[in-house]
């Protein structure tokens, strides 16, 4: 059981480990893929601010320019993807209707308010980045305030996704004949615990430290990444390098 909730923190060095480079090719086309692996270099920006935080660089020295530097790539990587985000609320919003049909009570509650919440979240992060354009007015909060107000709706998404998760380890418990359904959901279990810790600092809610949650940001962001990257079925893969070890060698 311990391994098993150790697997997602090293889901970084695995995905370097398990990834060829086609595969890592095959991720860069996928429009996900690409975002996920923004999202790594965006939390490992922040972890380089936060330990830079640590040190106090004197201005004009060395650590203080990478500083400024990890901080610029940290913002407009953040502003980037918050650009691709338009309409990602969508294919949500067509599932939703799916959750209704979930036989179980408990699980039907917080399946609709995780999705219902993501779906808040995508819609109040779209309204927070046209207020920073100045398409639309500030009013009571300004675009910041906004987008943090959101993240705060996202704590909460990523709450009731932690709970949903434990609800059902609860019900598969230890049964052998489970064990790769169960390692998914501890995966996802400590996945949204760890984007609870993001959210929370980011939007104010409860802030940490910048270095803690750049880790928190890297792992989270490799499990994502990972799930997007194309792997070849191991039995092909096999009998692709058994067709080249045969092939003859040219004249």
């Amino acid at each position: 059981m311990c391994e098993m909730m150790m697997q997602p923190l090293m889901k970084p060095l695995r995905m370097v480990g398990d990834m060829s480079l086609a595969e890592f090719n095959g991720l860069l086309q996928k429009a996900e893929g690409r975002d996920k692996l923004a999202r790594i270099f965006q939390y490992s920006a922040r972890l380089l601010v936060g330990s830079a935080a640590y040190l106090q660089p004197t201005a004009g020295t060395l650590l203080a320019r990478l500083e400024g530097h990890a901080r610029t790539v940290m913002v407009q990587l953040a502003s980037a993807r918050r650009t691709h985000r338009w309409m990602k609320e969508l294919p949500v919003i067509q599932n939703l209707p799916q959750s209704f049909k979930i036989a179980d009570p408990v699980e039907l509650v917080l399946d609709v308010l995780q999705k219902a919440s993501l779906i808040c979240f995508l819609i109040t992060d779209h309204i927070g980045m046209l207020k920073q354009w100045k398409i639309l007015s500030g009013g009571k909060r300004a675009g910041t305030g906004t987008i943090q107000l959101g993240l705060k709706i996202f704590t909460f998404c990523n709450f009731m996704g932690v709970l949903y998760q434990l609800k059902k380890i609860r019900d598969i418990g230890l049964k052998e004949e489970k064990r790769d359904q169960l390692a998914k959901s501890w995966e996802a279990a400590v996945k949204h615990a760890l984007l609870m810790i993001q959210t929370s600092h980011l939007s104010l809610l409860y802030q940490t430290h910048d270095a803690f949650v750049g880790v928190c940001g890297i792992i989270t962001s490799s499990i994502d990444c990972y799930s997007q990257i194309p792997f070849k079925p191991k039995a092909v893969a096999d009998k692709d390098k058994d067709s080249k070890d045969a092939k003859p060698p040219s004249k």
